[in-house]
C-alpha cells in the first residue's frame, strides 16, 4: 500500500458522459443518476487533459467510470485522441454489452483501445438475466465473433463475481479462446439505496484484505468536470476540484487533497465520509 501520494496519478478515469441505459441490480446508478442532468464534457476540455498528461508518467487512462460510454457517439474519436497523443499508455473502456456488436469492437480496436473490459457476472443464462436485464446470448455471439483473434487481445471479460460464477466454464468459454478474465468482488454502501436482498441472493458483496490506496495514485473526473478521490463517489460527496477551472496537477497538489491522501496514508478512512461506509472498510474492521 502506498502510504505518500505520487507526485501526479499514473491511473486517470475520464467520463466523457453521465449516460447509462442499464439495469444492473449490482449497479445504484439507475436509483441515483438516471433522471438527472445529462452532462458531456467538453471536447476542448479533454483535449486540455490529454495536453497536460503528456508531461508527466501516465500508466492508465479510462474513458468512462460511472456510465455506459458506448452511449456517447463522442467515444471512439476520445479513443483516437488519446492513442494518438499519449501512445504508450493503456487506454480503457467498460461496457455493460448491450450496445455491444461487430462493427464497436473493430471500431475501437482500429482507434487503438488496449483494454475493452465487457461486464458478465455468470454464464448461468437464467441468473444473468435477473442481474443484467438482458439474455446472455445477445452479448456471447458479438463476443464469439473475435475468439482466438488480434482484437481478443483487446478484450476483457469484467467479472462483477455472482454466487454462481464458475472458474472452470469462464476459462472454456474465454480464457481458452484469447480472452482474459477479471474477476471482482462488488461493493456495497447502504446510502446507495440498493436492493440489499436481492444482492444477498446472487453475490458475495464485499471488499479485500489489501488496503484501498487509490487516492494515492489515481484521479476520477466526473463528466461534469468535477474531480472526486474514488470512483463510488456516487453522490459527489469529496469534490476536490473542477478541472474546466483548474489542472489536475494543481488539484492534486490542493490541500483538501493533501488532507485526504494523508489520512488514507494513515489508514485513517473513518475519517472521511466517502471511505466510511465502504464495505471495504467494514471488511477490514471486521478481519
Amino acid at each position: 500500500m502506498r502510504t505518500v501520494a505520487l507526485d501526479f496519478p499514473k491511473s486517470i478515469l475520464i467520463e466523457t458522459c453521465s449516460l447509462c441505459q442499464g439495469q444492473c441490480i449490482f449497479c445504484p446508478y439507475k436509483d441515483i443518476r438516471r433522471g438527472q442532468k445529462t452532462d458531456y464534457l467538453d471536447e476542448k476540455v479533454i483535449i486540455k487533459l490529454l495536453s497536460e498528461m503528456k508531461n508527466y508518467d501516465v500508466k492508465r487512462i479510462s474513458l468512462f467510470n460511472n456510465n455506459e460510454p458506448l452511449m456517447d457517439s463522442r467515444i471512439y474519436k476520445f479513443v483516437k485522441m488519446t492513442s494518438t497523443v499519449l501512445p504508450h499508455v493503456e487506454i480503457t473502456l467498460s461496457t455493460n454489452g448491450i450496445l455491444l456488436d461487430e462493427k464497436v469492437i473493430n471500431r475501437l480496436y482500429e482507434n487503438g483501445l488496449t483494454s475493452f473490459y465487457i461486464s458478465i457476472p455468470t454464464l448461468n443464462r437464467e441468473d444473468y438475466k435477473k442481474i443484467m436485464g438482458f439474455e446472455l446470448e445477445r452479448v456471447l455471439e458479438q463476443i464469439k465473433k473475435f475468439y482466438n483473434t488480434e482484437q481478443a487481445s483487446m478484450l476483457r471479460i469484467a467479472v462483477p463475481k455472482a454466487r454462481s460464477y464458475d472458474e472452470l466454464a469462464f476459462k472454456n468459454e474465454f480464457r481458452k479462446n484469447g480472452i482474459k478474465v477479471a474477476p471482482w468482488n462488488i461493493e456495497y454502501v447502504e446510502s446507495w439505496n440498493l436492493d440489499k436482498e436481492k444482492l444477498d441472493k446472487y453475490f458475495e458483496y464485499g471488499g479485500t484484505a489489501e488496503l484501498c490506496d487509490r487516492p494515492m495514485d489515481q484521479a476520477v473526473i466526473l463528466a461534469n468536470g468535477n474531480m472526486t478521490i474514488c470512483c463510488r463517489d456516487w453522490h459527489e460527496e469529496v469534490i476536490l476540484g473542477n478541472v474546466k477551472e483548474n489542472s489536475i496537477y494543481d488539484i492534486w497538489h490542493s490541500e483538501k487533497y493533501k488532507i485526504i491522501q494523508k489520512l488514507i496514508g494513515s489508514c485513517n478512512y473513518d475519517d472521511i465520509s466517502i471511505c466510511k461506509g465502504c464495505t471495504m472498510t467494514l471488511q477490514r474492521k471486521q478481519s
